[in-house]
């Protein structure tokens, strides 16, 4: 089947999008984007300044200090730049409503509103990944291609993260990732062992579903794994490693476009291949829906970007077992995929 290239004119913009979206991060990061306001107060004769923020049903205050010329400039500074801030995220808005009219893939709204959510959090910033078909949708959009519409659906949001990385980000203050998702209606779903964590959240009456996810750190790892930091625990995964080394940036759009992590697409690509061969026999649907997603990547990769195909299997050295069930899944495929190391059948 022929690749279905999105128009010039749309990777064009979707470019500059990306482009944008990246510096509005590292600005965001750097200078404080966070929302809320300056407030006064006057406690016995002389005026203090705070800094009023809302987090879920309270109003939390921190202290500036008393309203003096020098820390009013400072304040004004910073607010300035949020309007700055601001400006520059109404042109990100401006350039994703042009590419919605262009038909690009548009997220859907509960799934849209959870990635906002971790987005606002800084989880992609402190290293977390979307992984699952959520990772597979915004690949449309970072390879330039229209995906087959059959292996874009799903109601799963798939989140990863490495504990080594979520200790380099401990020393922050932990996001409230349980409270987030409580004010979008998930709610945690209680494991076999109402004593462990909780490590995915669930939509009442609707199919939305959040898992956080880790890789294993040793082969007796079954259980949730508290992440440092985060204050969330995650399933830890075998092979996950593999899949989150080396993530890459990709922009999600909905009503605003959202910047996330995702695994290289290579890698995630074969990743599909080895989770399929994997899969026991009651989840045969589900191993067709990965086997159909690998497809798909593998030739685009194939024809647009062989290197990153090449550096996922150069990736597999030393991962023999993983190796061989890749290899027996790429035997299923008709037709030939100039692999790397020229071995390989797809």
């Amino acid at each position: 089947m022929p690749i279905d290239h999105l128009p010039e004119s749309v990777t064009t913009l979707l470019a500059e999008l990306f482009d944008q979206a990246l510096a509005f991060e590292h600005t965001a990061g750097i200078e404080g984007g966070l929302p809320g306001s300056v407030v006064e107060k006057e406690i016995r004769g002389r005026r203090y300044l705070y800094w009023q923020v809302r987090k879920g049903d309270r109003t939390v205050q921190r202290y500036l200090g008393a309203d003096e010329p020098e820390l009013r400039a400072a304040v004004d500074r910073r607010l300035a730049r949020r309007r700055d801030l601001a400006a520059d995220r109404a042109a990100l808005d401006r350039l994703a409503s042009m590419l919605l009219a262009g038909g690009v893939l548009r997220e859907e709204p509960r799934a849209a509103a959870v990635l906002r959510l971790f987005a606002d959090l800084g989880l992609f910033r402190r290293g977390a990944v979307l992984v699952g078909t959520q990772a597979y949708r915004a690949y449309g959009n970072l390879l330039g291609v229209r995906l087959p519409a059959e292996s874009l659906r799903t109601q799963d949001v798939d989140l990863a993260l490495a504990f080594d990385v979520a200790l380099a980000a401990a020393a922050e203050p932990p996001p409230e990732v349980d409270a987030g998702l409580a004010g979008l209606g998930l709610l945690p779903v209680p494991g076999l062992d109402p004593r462990e964590p909780s490590t995915s959240f669930k939509l009442r009456g609707r199919d939305l579903r959040v898992d956080f996810l880790t890789p294993a750190r040793g082969k007796a790892a079954s259980g949730p794994v508290r992440l440092p930091g985060l204050g969330l625990a995650a399933s830890p995964l075998a092979f996950l490693d593999y899949l989150l080394a080396g993530p890459v940036p990709a922009v999600v759009l909905a009503a605003n476009p959202i910047l996330v992590r995702v695994p290289r697409p290579g890698r995630f690509a074969l990743h599909k291949l080895w989770t399929a061969a994997k899969r026991p026999i009651v989840e045969t649907l589900k191993a067709g829906k990965d086997r159909r997603q690998a497809a798909a990547l593998l030739e685009v990769l194939a024809a647009d970007r062989p290197d990153d195909l090449r550096e996922a299997w150069d990736a597999l050295a030393g991962r023999t077992t993983a190796r061989r069930l890749i290899e027996r899944e790429l035997s299923r495929f008709p037709g030939e995929l100039g692999a790397p190391g020229g071995s390989t059948r797809l």
